[in-house]
Protein backbone atom coordinates (compact mmCIF):
# COMPACT_ATOMS: atom_id res chain seq x y z
CA UNK A 1 0.00 0.00 0.00
CA UNK A 2 1.48 3.39 -1.00
CA UNK A 3 2.45 5.67 1.83
CA UNK A 4 0.48 8.87 2.46
CA UNK A 5 1.72 11.74 0.33
CA UNK A 6 2.84 9.42 -2.43
CA UNK A 7 2.58 12.10 -5.10
CA UNK A 8 4.62 14.57 -3.09
CA UNK A 9 7.62 12.28 -3.66
CA UNK A 10 6.72 10.91 -7.07
CA UNK A 11 6.40 12.71 -10.42
CA UNK A 12 4.64 11.68 -13.60
CA UNK A 13 6.91 11.94 -16.65
CA UNK A 14 6.09 11.30 -20.29
CA UNK A 15 8.97 10.57 -22.65
CA UNK A 16 7.28 11.62 -25.84
CA UNK A 17 7.20 9.69 -29.11
CA UNK A 18 9.99 11.80 -30.57
CA UNK A 19 12.31 10.59 -27.78
CA UNK A 20 11.55 6.96 -28.66
CA UNK A 21 11.69 7.65 -32.42
CA UNK A 22 15.19 9.04 -31.93
CA UNK A 23 16.21 6.16 -29.67
CA UNK A 24 17.21 8.36 -26.72
CA UNK A 25 14.46 7.26 -24.30
CA UNK A 26 16.68 4.62 -22.62
CA UNK A 27 19.45 7.15 -22.07
CA UNK A 28 16.91 9.61 -20.68
CA UNK A 29 15.70 7.00 -18.18
CA UNK A 30 19.30 6.48 -17.07
CA UNK A 31 19.78 10.24 -16.78
CA UNK A 32 16.62 10.59 -14.66
CA UNK A 33 18.09 8.03 -12.24
CA UNK A 34 21.35 9.94 -12.13
CA UNK A 35 19.44 13.15 -11.41
CA UNK A 36 17.77 11.47 -8.42
CA UNK A 37 14.40 10.74 -10.06
CA UNK A 38 14.38 6.96 -10.39
CA UNK A 39 11.62 5.57 -12.65
CA UNK A 40 9.64 3.00 -10.66
CA UNK A 41 6.74 2.33 -13.05
CA UNK A 42 6.49 2.48 -16.83
CA UNK A 43 4.13 1.84 -19.71
CA UNK A 44 4.76 2.03 -23.44
CA UNK A 45 1.75 3.78 -24.95
CA UNK A 46 0.58 4.41 -28.49
CA UNK A 47 -1.12 7.70 -27.66
CA UNK A 48 -4.19 8.58 -29.69
CA UNK A 49 -5.80 12.05 -29.99
CA UNK A 50 -8.32 11.31 -27.22
CA UNK A 51 -5.48 10.51 -24.82
CA UNK A 52 -3.77 13.78 -25.74
CA UNK A 53 -7.05 15.62 -25.16
CA UNK A 54 -7.25 14.11 -21.68
CA UNK A 55 -3.63 14.98 -20.86
CA UNK A 56 -3.86 18.60 -21.99
CA UNK A 57 -7.57 19.16 -21.28
CA UNK A 58 -7.11 22.41 -19.35
CA UNK A 59 -4.76 23.93 -21.91
CA UNK A 60 -6.91 22.90 -24.88
CA UNK A 61 -10.01 24.39 -23.28
CA UNK A 62 -8.40 27.61 -22.09
CA UNK A 63 -5.32 28.53 -24.13
CA UNK A 64 -4.47 26.34 -27.10
CA UNK A 65 -5.64 26.91 -30.64
CA UNK A 66 -6.62 23.87 -32.69
CA UNK A 67 -3.42 23.78 -34.74
CA UNK A 68 -1.30 23.42 -31.61
CA UNK A 69 -2.76 20.18 -30.38
CA UNK A 70 -2.83 18.87 -33.94
CA UNK A 71 0.96 19.29 -33.87
CA UNK A 72 1.11 17.33 -30.60
CA UNK A 73 -1.00 14.62 -32.25
CA UNK A 74 1.47 14.52 -35.17
CA UNK A 75 4.41 13.99 -32.81
CA UNK A 76 2.67 11.15 -30.99
CA UNK A 77 1.83 9.51 -34.32
CA UNK A 78 5.57 8.85 -34.73
CA UNK A 79 5.19 5.80 -32.49
CA UNK A 80 5.04 4.77 -28.84
CA UNK A 81 5.70 7.10 -25.92
CA UNK A 82 6.88 6.02 -22.47
CA UNK A 83 4.82 6.98 -19.43
CA UNK A 84 6.77 6.91 -16.16
CA UNK A 85 6.32 7.38 -12.46
CA UNK A 86 9.61 8.68 -11.04
CA UNK A 87 10.48 8.55 -7.36
CA UNK A 88 12.54 11.40 -5.93
CA UNK A 89 15.55 9.97 -4.09
CA UNK A 90 17.29 13.17 -3.10
CA UNK A 91 17.28 15.27 0.05
CA UNK A 92 14.44 14.31 2.34
CA UNK A 93 13.89 18.01 3.09
CA UNK A 94 13.01 18.81 -0.52
CA UNK A 95 9.39 19.95 -0.59
CA UNK A 96 8.95 20.81 -4.27
CA UNK A 97 10.12 17.74 -6.15
CA UNK A 98 7.99 18.65 -9.18
CA UNK A 99 9.70 22.01 -9.43
CA UNK A 100 13.06 20.34 -8.99
CA UNK A 101 12.44 18.04 -11.95
CA UNK A 102 11.05 20.91 -14.03
CA UNK A 103 14.34 22.77 -13.58
CA UNK A 104 16.36 19.71 -14.56
CA UNK A 105 14.09 19.09 -17.54
CA UNK A 106 14.89 22.54 -18.97
CA UNK A 107 12.93 25.40 -20.47
CA UNK A 108 10.23 24.49 -22.98
CA UNK A 109 11.98 26.39 -25.80
CA UNK A 110 15.22 24.40 -26.13
CA UNK A 111 17.18 27.31 -27.58
CA UNK A 112 16.70 29.01 -24.22
CA UNK A 113 17.29 25.89 -22.12
CA UNK A 114 20.56 25.73 -20.24
CA UNK A 115 23.26 23.21 -21.06
CA UNK A 116 23.02 20.39 -18.55
CA UNK A 117 19.22 20.18 -18.72
CA UNK A 118 17.62 17.12 -20.27
CA UNK A 119 15.92 18.89 -23.14
CA UNK A 120 19.10 20.68 -24.16
CA UNK A 121 21.46 17.74 -23.71
CA UNK A 122 19.27 15.26 -25.60
CA UNK A 123 18.54 17.62 -28.49
CA UNK A 124 14.95 18.79 -28.24
CA UNK A 125 13.92 20.41 -31.54
CA UNK A 126 11.36 22.93 -30.26
CA UNK A 127 8.64 23.17 -27.62
CA UNK A 128 6.40 20.69 -29.48
CA UNK A 129 9.11 18.21 -30.49
CA UNK A 130 10.50 18.56 -26.99
CA UNK A 131 11.29 15.00 -25.88
CA UNK A 132 9.45 15.01 -22.55
CA UNK A 133 6.68 16.30 -20.32
CA UNK A 134 6.56 16.31 -16.53
CA UNK A 135 3.67 17.20 -14.27
CA UNK A 136 3.54 20.54 -12.45
CA UNK A 137 2.49 19.24 -9.03
CA UNK A 138 1.15 16.28 -7.04
CA UNK A 139 -2.46 16.72 -8.16
CA UNK A 140 -1.41 16.92 -11.81
CA UNK A 141 0.90 13.90 -11.45
CA UNK A 142 -1.87 11.73 -10.08
CA UNK A 143 -4.34 12.80 -12.78
CA UNK A 144 -1.91 12.59 -15.69
CA UNK A 145 -0.48 9.23 -14.63
CA UNK A 146 -4.04 7.87 -14.55
CA UNK A 147 -4.63 9.12 -18.09
CA UNK A 148 -1.82 6.80 -19.19
CA UNK A 149 -2.99 3.91 -17.03
CA UNK A 150 -0.51 4.29 -14.17
CA UNK A 151 -1.37 4.52 -10.48
CA UNK A 152 0.47 4.39 -7.16
CA UNK A 153 -0.03 0.63 -7.09
CA UNK A 154 2.17 0.25 -10.19
CA UNK A 155 5.25 1.64 -8.41
CA UNK A 156 7.92 -1.04 -7.91
CA UNK A 157 9.48 -0.78 -4.46
CA UNK A 158 12.72 -2.63 -5.21
CA UNK A 159 15.09 -0.33 -7.15
CA UNK A 160 16.96 -3.14 -8.91
CA UNK A 161 13.79 -4.82 -10.11
CA UNK A 162 12.35 -1.48 -11.27
CA UNK A 163 15.50 -0.69 -13.25
CA UNK A 164 15.61 -4.16 -14.79
CA UNK A 165 11.98 -4.09 -15.95
CA UNK A 166 11.96 -0.52 -17.20
CA UNK A 167 15.29 -0.80 -19.03
CA UNK A 168 14.09 -3.95 -20.76
CA UNK A 169 10.87 -2.24 -21.86
CA UNK A 170 12.94 0.62 -23.30
CA UNK A 171 15.05 -1.83 -25.28
CA UNK A 172 11.95 -3.55 -26.65
CA UNK A 173 10.57 -0.38 -28.20
CA UNK A 174 13.86 1.08 -29.48
CA UNK A 175 13.63 1.50 -33.29
CA UNK A 176 15.96 -0.57 -35.44
CA UNK A 177 17.10 2.62 -37.17
CA UNK A 178 16.64 5.55 -34.77
CA UNK A 179 16.28 9.05 -36.21
CA UNK A 180 19.37 11.19 -35.65
CA UNK A 181 18.68 14.36 -37.65
CA UNK A 182 18.32 17.66 -35.85
CA UNK A 183 16.47 20.67 -37.31
CA UNK A 184 19.24 21.83 -39.62
CA UNK A 185 20.00 18.29 -40.78
CA UNK A 186 16.36 17.97 -41.77
CA UNK A 187 16.69 21.16 -43.83
CA UNK A 188 19.80 19.70 -45.47
CA UNK A 189 17.98 16.48 -46.36
CA UNK A 190 15.05 18.29 -47.98
CA UNK A 191 17.13 20.88 -49.83
CA UNK A 192 19.61 18.33 -51.19
CA UNK A 193 16.81 16.15 -52.57
CA UNK A 194 15.20 19.17 -54.24
CA UNK A 195 18.53 20.26 -55.68
CA UNK A 196 19.22 16.75 -56.97
CA UNK A 197 15.83 16.71 -58.70
CA UNK A 198 16.76 19.92 -60.58
CA UNK A 199 20.43 19.10 -61.20
CA UNK A 200 20.24 17.61 -64.71
CA UNK A 201 18.39 20.62 -66.12
CA UNK A 202 20.68 23.26 -64.61
CA UNK A 203 23.27 24.99 -66.84
CA UNK A 204 26.93 24.23 -66.12
CA UNK A 205 27.47 27.78 -64.86
CA UNK A 206 24.73 27.37 -62.25
CA UNK A 207 26.03 23.98 -61.19
CA UNK A 208 29.49 25.46 -60.75
CA UNK A 209 28.09 28.35 -58.71
CA UNK A 210 26.15 25.97 -56.44
CA UNK A 211 29.21 23.76 -55.92
CA UNK A 212 31.31 26.79 -55.06
CA UNK A 213 28.73 28.15 -52.62
CA UNK A 214 28.05 24.81 -50.97
CA UNK A 215 31.10 22.53 -51.28
CA UNK A 216 29.71 20.41 -48.43
CA UNK A 217 26.04 19.47 -48.34
CA UNK A 218 25.89 20.31 -44.62
CA UNK A 219 26.15 23.98 -45.49
CA UNK A 220 22.63 23.85 -46.93
CA UNK A 221 21.18 23.77 -43.41
CA UNK A 222 22.81 26.83 -41.88
CA UNK A 223 21.00 30.12 -41.39
CA UNK A 224 20.67 31.97 -44.69
CA UNK A 225 21.59 29.00 -46.88
CA UNK A 226 18.09 28.74 -48.34
CA UNK A 227 18.14 32.36 -49.48
CA UNK A 228 21.55 31.90 -51.13
CA UNK A 229 20.51 28.68 -52.84
CA UNK A 230 17.27 30.16 -54.16
CA UNK A 231 19.17 33.15 -55.54
CA UNK A 232 21.52 30.85 -57.45
CA UNK A 233 18.59 28.90 -58.89
CA UNK A 234 16.54 31.97 -59.83
CA UNK A 235 15.16 31.53 -63.36
CA UNK A 236 15.89 27.80 -63.34
CA UNK A 237 13.19 26.56 -60.97
CA UNK A 238 9.49 27.37 -60.43
CA UNK A 239 8.67 30.21 -58.06
CA UNK A 240 6.86 27.85 -55.65
CA UNK A 241 9.92 25.65 -55.30
CA UNK A 242 12.22 28.65 -54.88
CA UNK A 243 9.98 29.96 -52.09
CA UNK A 244 10.17 26.57 -50.36
CA UNK A 245 13.96 26.41 -50.67
CA UNK A 246 14.23 30.00 -49.40
CA UNK A 247 12.04 29.32 -46.37
CA UNK A 248 13.87 28.78 -43.07
CA UNK A 249 10.83 26.99 -41.60
CA UNK A 250 11.37 29.00 -38.47
CA UNK A 251 9.00 30.99 -36.30
CA UNK A 252 10.58 34.39 -35.80
CA UNK A 253 13.76 35.62 -37.45
CA UNK A 254 16.49 38.06 -36.54
CA UNK A 255 14.51 41.00 -37.96
CA UNK A 256 11.40 40.06 -35.99
CA UNK A 257 9.48 38.69 -38.98
CA UNK A 258 8.15 35.15 -39.33
CA UNK A 259 8.00 32.73 -42.23
CA UNK A 260 4.47 32.58 -43.60
CA UNK A 261 4.95 29.30 -45.46
CA UNK A 262 2.34 26.61 -44.84
CA UNK A 263 3.57 23.05 -44.71
CA UNK A 264 0.98 21.90 -47.25
CA UNK A 265 2.17 24.52 -49.75
CA UNK A 266 5.79 23.46 -49.27
CA UNK A 267 4.89 19.79 -49.69
CA UNK A 268 3.00 20.50 -52.90
CA UNK A 269 5.94 22.46 -54.37
CA UNK A 270 8.37 19.66 -53.53
CA UNK A 271 6.06 16.89 -54.72
CA UNK A 272 5.98 18.30 -58.26
CA UNK A 273 9.68 17.42 -58.42
CA UNK A 274 9.31 13.99 -56.84
CA UNK A 275 10.41 15.07 -53.37
CA UNK A 276 8.24 13.91 -50.47
CA UNK A 277 8.68 14.64 -46.79
CA UNK A 278 9.00 11.68 -44.44
CA UNK A 279 7.16 11.70 -41.11
CA UNK A 280 10.08 13.16 -39.15
CA UNK A 281 10.77 15.91 -41.68
CA UNK A 282 7.14 16.96 -41.72
CA UNK A 283 6.78 17.07 -37.94
CA UNK A 284 10.03 19.00 -37.47
CA UNK A 285 9.39 21.56 -40.21
CA UNK A 286 5.70 22.13 -39.51
CA UNK A 287 6.15 22.54 -35.76
CA UNK A 288 9.13 24.87 -36.24
CA UNK A 289 6.99 27.18 -38.37
CA UNK A 290 5.11 27.90 -35.13
CA UNK A 291 7.71 27.40 -32.38
CA UNK A 292 11.39 28.45 -32.52
CA UNK A 293 13.76 25.53 -33.14
CA UNK A 294 17.17 24.91 -31.67
CA UNK A 295 19.60 25.71 -34.49
CA UNK A 296 23.18 24.53 -34.41
CA UNK A 297 24.44 27.35 -36.64
CA UNK A 298 22.88 29.98 -34.39
CA UNK A 299 24.62 28.47 -31.38
CA UNK A 300 27.98 28.58 -33.19
CA UNK A 301 27.38 32.17 -34.29
CA UNK A 302 26.41 33.15 -30.74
Amino acid sequence: MPAPGFWSRHVFVLLSSDAVYRGVHGEMVARLRKEGFAPVAARAIDADPELVDDLYADLIAGQWQTWRYRLVDAVLELGPAVALICRYEGDGQETDVHGQLARRKGYQHPEQAQHGTLRRDFGAINSIVGLMHSSDGPVESEREAAVFGLTEQDAIADPERAAEEIDYLCRLITPHTPEHRDFEQVLVAVRTRALAALWEQLPDTVRHAVRSAFPGAGGLGVIGAGERLAALLEGHAPAALLATLRCEFEHGSADGSSDTMRIGVAEAALRVHGVTLDAWERVVLESSLHFPPLRASRQVAG
